[in-house]
């Protein structure tokens, strides 16, 4: 009787920490994952914890092996609207998978970030951070621990047994080129929210390749922004003031994203200049801002909600199947009301 009783009363962490020979915090440490202990410790922490029944659930899966069903997005832009897009999608397709998704700030406190996600024991991890946010001694740290890491192709380094992606950013800007050519521009500029050190922004070397091999161009006009970098209406509102006073030839600009590109037509419509009489306007990624504002904005499609779910699919299949790759994902210029052909007076 005395037995069964004993049996029905409440397992306690402190009761797991004397079984264990361990402290309380210790135990506390090991279960919620807040800091590594030696392995021996862990083991035992785990397997008193499973003896005595004290949350059986998740010791049962962590001495088991088994996934955790648990997703990580790390990003140095959390802001921007369409990080928020692919978020969205990502979590939207993982929730169907039941998954779920933890989205991490890569501005400070990443290494304390990388400890939880290890000690978590999460599935997979997206991250869209350069190495100057996330180094790649850290991603070797995920994947060592056994996480799936899928990055993006435009941190420019490639570590093995790590997946990356990336949108067709030389294909969209052959496109986008190419398109602006038939309309009859020749003097293109692009307003870049990188400068020349950014080795790891893609659409910079994809616009300057695209000029090269469609309109035969030397030196194209582009106006930087700098440090600290943003992709806001603000700064391509600013930059566009530029290309405006610096490069009058300039009849078409495209945008490192839609955030910049609205701000460029806002400009020039401050300048009493019209869209797209006076400039066309391109932009990148298609968000839900670009086909609301006026004119609506033409635009290099690699929709976030459906660019997020890819990235979850991408991790599920690499994690089910215990594989890798490289994945480039096609994109696709959508012709919209910000863009015409160019005006007889128009700048030669």
């Amino acid at each position: 009787m005395e037995k069964k009783q004993k049996q029905r009363q409440k397992v306690r962490r402190e009761d797991v920490a004397k079984e264990a020979g361990v402290s309380s915090a210790a135990v506390s440490y090991v279960l919620n994952g807040t800091k590594r202990l030696s392995p021996e410790v862990e083991e035992r922490v785990l397997e008193t914890a499973k003896r005595l029944n004290y949350l059986p659930n998740r010791i049962a899966q962590s001495l088991a092996g088994s996934k955790s069903h648990t997703l990580a997005f790390m990003t140095a832009d959390i802001t921007n609207v369409y990080q928020l897009d692919v978020i969205k999608g990502m979590q939207e397709a993982a929730l169907k998978n039941d998954y779920i998704v933890y989205i991490f700030d890569a501005f400070g406190n990443v290494d304390r970030y990388i400890n939880h996600l290890i000690t978590r024991r999460v599935d997979g991890i997206f991250v869209s951070a350069a190495p100057d946010f996330l180094s790649d001694e850290l991603l070797c740290e995920l994947r060592d621990a056994g996480i799936k890491v899928l990055a993006d192709f435009s941190r420019s380094t490639y570590l093995p047994d790590v997946s990356y992606i990336m949108s067709d950013m030389y294909d969209g800007f052959m496109q986008a080129v190419a398109y602006l050519k038939e309309l009859g521009h020749r003097n293109i500029g692009y307003l870049s929210a990188f400068d020349e050190s950014c080795y790891y922004d893609v659409r910079l070397p994809a616009f300057k390749i695209a000029m090269r091999k469609l309109l035969d161009a030397g030196v194209p006009a582009i106006e930087y922004g700098g440090w600290p970098y943003t992709t806001s209406e603000e700064l391509g509102g600013r930059l566009m003031e530029r290309m405006m006073d610096e490069h009058p030839e300039v009849t078409a600009v495209i945008a490192t994203n839609d955030l910049m590109a609205i701000g460029a037509m806002k400009a020039a419509k401050n300048r009493n200049k019209r869209v797209p009489e006076d400039y066309s306007v391109i932009g990148v990624d298609n968000i839900g801002k670009s086909r609301q504002c006026e004119p609506p904005l033409t635009t290099l499609d690699q929709s976030g909600k459906a660019y997020g779910a890819r990235i979850f699919q991408i991790l599920y299949d690499n994690i089910m199947q215990d594989t890798t790759g490289k994945y480039i994902e096609p994109m696709r210029l959508l012709k919209r009301g910000s863009t015409a052909p160019v005006s007889d007076g128009g700048r030669k």
